[in-house]
């Protein structure tokens, strides 16, 4: 069904031959059925890009329809707002974008009215027209035939299509018709759209949980969910712990720890984003950091470490400010380290577990708990240490983790700033006497407990060489 004016459309010429128009109208067939067959590819290669496709789909209507200009309207809540034109003058454009077309059984407007009616509005001359004649777009768009096409889905109007022409004279019925298929075809891209960006909303939410707010809006669009597939990479990582949390919750009411450790886990994701690092887990109050994967990161050790000192010193104010309110929080305990590993969601179909395997992985892991023998709160491997030369560091011991043969030199980062490196120039040296097996290591480092009693790991050298122990290398059980 159509609503027409003025039906002063198109007449076959006197004397036109039937076999000419026969094959006017058969080749016309073959170009639309060729403009269909091509927007309908473009849908299927264009399914994120809405625009193209309208825009597509405008350029062949004003081919194959004898029109000048062409318009495609979408629903905005309660009115229509532009989308897409092609060929009308600038001066028309800016008033069409601050124009909100309303439907309604009065409307002003093509548009309008066939958003309304859900039919076709053909109409020959709009500025004679007296349902039209207050409306002043026509006069900037310079036109006088018009077409407005609804675009529906499920029986609702969600937008309009409208071509215009300089001549006064109605679409004819083959027009309309090519129009309409365009219509449904512009709905099928709508869908699309719709669709993709629900799926979108959807893996942001998630990846939103694992990575920085950039690269999760990143991953979530297009095809970024396929950089998440398994490959091999030159990755950091970064493990934290809370020292005895199984035995703090034990002693703590459910509401005072669900504050304690929303509050702190809030703090600690907040700096790995910040950082650019992927969090990969969340086990009760530890954490597991990649910095690395999945966007490449040629600094993925300095950014580690910067993180570490960063998680670190949050986690100190942290323990200050719930010791201040009678709950003794225990120290965090970090491990950094870094080297080759498999990367990637490896969580089936289900479930969503971007993680990252292999003996790195355990190497830092290894790192963290090492802390509670030694008295420190950071261990880094020397190679995440000798890829980040910006960070202070002293030594803390040639280790020999749980499961290994061979020894690894574990460094401490030092707070910014020359005075460290001066207070800790005591301690260099008593590690250099260690390292050597000088029997003035005792003493040395007997001197630096003395100057800094808090200073637990000159507190575990001088045990071991009090137990009889010498040299750097520290065999750990744990």
């Amino acid at each position: 069904m159509q609503i027409r004016g003025d039906d002063a459309g198109p007449r076959e010429e006197p004397g036109t031959d039937a076999t000419t128009v026969d094959a006017t109208e058969l080749g016309d067939a073959l170009m639309q059925q060729q403009a269909t067959a091509d927007i309908l590819r473009l849908i299927s290669r264009s399914s994120f890009d809405l625009d193209t496709v309208l825009a597509t789909l405008i350029r062949s209507a004003i081919v194959l329809c004898e029109a000048t200009r062409g318009v495609v309207w979408l629903r905005r809540g309660e009115n229509l707002r532009l989308a897409a034109q092609l060929n009308y003058p600038a001066e028309w454009v800016t008033f069409a974008q601050e124009l909100a077309v309303r439907p309604s059984a009065d409307a002003a407007t093509t548009t309008g009215l066939a958003a309304f009616t859900g039919e076709v509005v053909n109409i020959a001359d709009i500025p004679a027209d007296p349902r039209f004649r207050s409306l002043s777009g026509h006069q900037l768009g310079d036109y006088r035939g018009g077409l407005a096409v609804p675009l529906k889905r499920d029986g609702i109007v969600v937008g309009v299509i409208g071509l215009s022409r300089r001549e006064a004279r109605l679409f004819t019925d083959r027009q309309v018709a090519l129009v309409q298929t365009f219509a449904d075809q512009a709905v099928i891209a709508i869908e699309n759209t719709s669709l993709i960006a629900e799926l979108e909303a959807r893996n942001r939410e998630v990846l939103s949980r694992y990575f920085s707010p950039g690269l999760a809006e990143r991953l979530a669009s297009g095809n970024g969910m396929a950089e998440l597939s398994g490959q091999r990479r030159e990755i950091a990582v970064l493990f934290t712990d809370i020292t005895d949390f199984t035995g703090l919750i034990e002693r703590m009411e459910p509401e005072v720890l669900g504050a304690l450790l929303n509050d702190y886990l809030a703090g600690m994701t907040a700096i790995v984003f910040d950082h650019a690092g992927t969090l990969a887990k969340v086990v009760g109050d530890a954490l597991h950091i990649l910095f690395g994967a999945p966007d490449r990161q040629e600094d993925h050790a300095e950014r580690a470490v910067a993180c570490a000192v960063a998680l670190d010193q949050f986690a100190e104010r942290f323990r200050t400010a719930w010791q201040e309110r009678g709950i003794a929080v225990g120290a965090t305990r970090i491990g950094v380290h870094s080297g080759p590993a498999i990367v990637g969601n490896f969580g089936g179909e289900r479930f969503f577990d971007y993680t990252a395997y292999g003996d790195t992985i355990n190497v830092a892991a290894r790192l963290e708990t090492a802390n509670k023998a030694l008295g420190t709160r950071i261990c880094v491997s020397a190679r995440v240490a000798d890829a980040a030369p910006g960070f202070r560091w002293r030594p803390v011991g040639d280790l020999v983790l749980k499961g290994r043969n061979e020894p690894l030199r574990v460094l401490e980062p030092l707070p910014a700033g020359g005075g460290a490196d001066a207070s800790q120039a005591g301690y260099v040296v008593a590690f250099d006497k260690l390292v050597a097996r000088d029997p003035g290591a005792i003493a040395a480092f007997a001197a630096e407990v003395g100057q800094r009693p808090d200073d637990q790991l000159c507190s575990f050298h001088l045990r071991r060489l009090l137990n009889g122990e010498a040299g750097s290398t520290i065999a750990l059980d744990a």
